[in-house]
């Protein structure tokens, strides 16, 4: 099983431009990711589409489901310009002992922008009933990250 941020676009009512969400899903693979969010998502919105994800190996957990070792998180960073209408944002990963070590190291290491979500994703690997997987030295999990965009056609009346 893998764990996968997907990010959703599409026009909400009232909007003058396309937004965006993103969510986690546990899937098997692509196919049953696609299929999961075409189920999902394809009436929430209109013109609703995947852009992408980042995916995320996981393994079934520890009789105990206790983890030796840091969480793994995944930050979103935002900065405003005056350039722009609109706010920057990005998504970092960083392995740390807690939220705050995370959110420290994040502020740290991208100066000038601001922590908008930090998100521990070791613990939505365990609410899902998984582990995210690590090697055999316990290093952090490897992101795959995948840039796709799939339309999803809203259900016919």
């Amino acid at each position: 099983m893998k764990l996968y941020l997907v990010e959703i676009g599409g026009m909400r009512d009232g909007n003058l431009f396309e937004c965006h969400e993103v969510h986690a899903l546990v899937a098997p693979g692509e196919e049953q990711l696609i299929l999961d969010c075409r189920s999902r998502f394809a009436g929430a919105m209109r013109a609703a589409h995947l852009d992408g994800w980042i995916e995320l190996e996981l393994e079934d957990l520890t009789e105990d489901g206790a983890r030796v070792g840091p969480s793994f998180f995944v930050v979103e960073l935002g900065r405003n310009s005056a350039n722009a209408i609109r706010e920057q944002h990005d998504y970092r990963f960083f392995s740390a002992g807690n939220f705050k070590e995370a959110v420290q190291a994040a502020r740290q290491g991208f100066p000038g922008w601001h922590v908008d979500a930090c998100i521990d994703l070791d613990d939505l690997a365990r609410q899902a009933g998984y582990a995210l997987r690590r090697d055999l030295l316990g290093d952090v999990p490897q992101p795959r990250s995948t840039a796709r965009y799939i339309r999803f056609f809203e259900p016919r009346t």
